[in-house]
């Protein structure tokens, strides 16, 4: 039950996130963001790419200023609020089919590169260093090689968002421009593109 509890304790718990929104009768809001939170320490720490738990702490930030945002609403309008898990079902099911949609090829190449890292990582040069198999500067090289590939896997993704984001809006500006012009965009059954007239409006 949503109850609204002592803001100096709220405090003291929304640094574990997840913590706060518990303590305040926000119970789904909270196993969500504690099992987001940890969920991605637990993928970092297995598969040993560090740059994933910046994620984490965006995660962090988020669930704490949440949370104090929560508390300091008046009572009227902090009784108004629900508790909900933090991505629904049907949200999960809507982004998964935006999200895939034409990118299935990208995404797969994507974890095998991931799923190859992680075996290199934790299986190949573990057992090449405990039996010797190299000599020391030529592991030591190899090493660093292979400390670079998830910042390029990194950089790579969030350059891809970028771009999918701009394009998305530029998709968006072109939308709601032939909305206004009075022209309503056909789509594509098939596809769900939308299909562009020919020049002479056919």
């Amino acid at each position: 039950m949503i109850t609204k509890r002592s803001k100096f304790w709220t405090i003291v718990f929304a640094f574990l996130p997840g913590a706060g929104h518990m303590y305040n009768g926000f119970m789904k809001l909270g196993v969500s963001f504690m099992g987001l939170f940890f969920g991605v320490w637990m993928v970092a720490s297995l598969i040993n790419i560090g740059p994933i738990v910046f994620l984490a702490l965006i995660i962090w930030f988020y669930a704490f200023f949440d949370c104090i945002n929560k508390i300091f609403q008046e009572d009227d309008e902090f009784y108004l609020q629900e508790d909900h898990y933090l991505f629904t079902r049907e949200q999960v099911e809507r982004m998964n089919m935006n999200f895939l949609k034409g990118k299935s090829l990208l995404i797969g190449v994507t974890l095998i590169v991931i799923g190859i890292y992680a075996i290199w990582n934790n299986v190949v040069l573990h057992i090449t260093s405990a039996y010797g198999l190299l000599p020391p500067a030529v592991f030591h090289v190899i090493v660093s090689l292979g400390n670079i590939i998830p910042q390029l896997i990194v950089g790579g993704l969030i350059i891809w968002a970028g771009f999918s984001l701009i394009k998305g809006k530029k998709k968006e500006i072109e939308i709601r421009s032939e909305t206004e012009a009075g022209i309503k965009p056909e789509v594509n059954e098939a596809s769900g593109d939308e299909v562009k007239p020919d020049d002479d409006g056919r």
